[in-house]
């Protein structure tokens, strides 16, 4: 018969305490693959009780922390200062390592680090087991583990049927579409890791162009290439980047992906010149409709979801106000917008704003159907990276310039 979860929970708990007493290898292999397999038996309810347990029973001493500041202030030592770093370690991280080694552990990890990233939500205490999960986390999946491929029509199936599943930005309408999205004229690239090669951990959809595009329903339904009749690409559209992995999430991947990306496409496909996005502005309509911004955002939405006539003063409102909105609405000293904020961060500038690029129900939802192009010019990632991140200057180009000469 199986146990109920409360029992599942208090033999993890047991097992748990024993992992980190054991001393044999083969014992703590095999209480590593119990523990990870026990996790995965747990309610909703009974992770975040695992979760109190472990900020409880597996974190630092305060005895041996306030004795290890002592030595310190009395030495200030490199010894002493190691010997303070190792008191102030939880337990719990060697915890997680010993089950990080168990057969299936990295995907119950990450697993892990999804769930207590829900729980922190709704139970602040318990941020301090989530964030050592993640800074384990972001050393396992650090650049130097992860293996960049090129995802085509050849990859096995069982990949292919994750991207559909995982697409997060713009759907995969089924098997037919990702063909497309895999022809001569797109490259598909994602980050594989050891332990989980069978498993994307994030991927990005690239459209080889001739200029600029500003519709992302004009990139995705694009004819088929006829390649000998086709003008050379000399445009690369970053038009999707999908993290596939919730356990992920705050770790720069994507980052690390764009980078690499762009140098393999700058070695593969010759007569490329530009490197641009095209991006959501996700949260425009809820900051329209939170501070006004001069439109009534649900007779605009409605306008544009019914294909209606928008005249030319209210479409100029609303490419100002999104002008705006990425450039001067923040969080704390940052962009107020999370794709902003990523992109700025790498070194993009803010190009233009495209009217209707988006017409689907997501775009109209979230942007009035707006997108954005972010231009990646390698001349400036450095300049524009280090303006943002030391500055908190937003880079943006004239056209954007001119959009906001009009905003009080």
């Amino acid at each position: 018969m199986r146990r109920s979860s409360r029992s599942e929970l208090a033999v993890l708990k047991e097992t748990c305490r024993a992992l980190v007493r054991v001393r044999g290898e083969e014992s703590a292999a095999s209480l590593s693959s119990l523990a990870a397999r026990r996790y995965g038996l747990l309610t909703a309810t009974d992770k975040a009780m695992f979760f109190r347990f472990l900020l409880a029973d597996f974190g630092p001493s305060d005895s041996d922390i306030v004795e290890a500041i002592a030595a310190y202030q009395a030495d200030a030592s490199p010894s002493n200062a190691q010997a303070l770093e190792m008191a102030a370690t939880a337990p719990r991280q060697q915890l997680f390592t010993a089950m990080n080694t168990a057969e299936g552990g990295t995907a119950c990890m990450l697993a892990m680090r999804a769930d207590c990233v829900t729980a922190s939500r709704l139970e602040p205490t318990l941020r301090p087991v989530e964030r050592d999960l993640a800074r384990l986390i972001e050393a396992w999946f650090n650049r130097g583990f992860l293996d960049l491929q090129h995802i085509d029509w050849d990859t096995p199936a069982a990949i292919l049927e994750k991207l559909i599943a995982y697409e997060a930005v713009h759907e995969i309408r089924g098997w037919d579409d990702l063909r497309r999205r895999l022809e001569s004229d797109r490259r598909c690239f994602g980050f594989f890791h050891p332990a989980l090669p069978a498993e994307p951990l994030i991927f990005v959809e690239v459209a080889l162009t001739v200029g600029l595009q500003t519709s992302i329903q004009a990139v995705i339904d694009a004819p088929r290439p006829d390649d000998s009749t086709s003008d050379k690409p000399d445009t690369a559209i970053f038009y999707s980047i999908t993290n596939c992995q919730a356990g992920l999430a705050g770790i720069p991947l994507g980052s690390f992906l764009l980078k690499q990306v762009t140098d393999e496409l700058l070695r593969s496909v010759e007569g490329l010149t530009r490197f641009s996005t095209l991006s959501p502005v996700p949260g425009l309509l809820r900051w329209i409709t939170e501070t006004g911004g001069g439109l009534a955002p649900e007779a605009v939405a409605s306008v544009l979801a019914n294909n209606a006539e928008i005249d030319d003063e209210l479409r100029q409102a609303v490419t100002t106000a999104c002008a705006d909105y990425l450039v001067n609405a923040k969080r704390g000293a940052q962009p107020l917008d999370a794709v902003a904020r990523f992109h700025l961060r790498n070194g993009a500038r803010l190009e233009q704003i495209n009217w209707r690029g988006d017409t689907s129900h997501k775009g109209i939802d979230e942007s009035y159907g707006l997108l954005v192009n972010y231009v990646y010019d390698p001349s400036d990632l450095a300049d524009n990276h280090e303006a943002f991140v030391n500055e908190h200057r937003v880079t943006y180009s004239s056209t954007i310039a001119g959009l906001l000469t009009s905003v009080d």
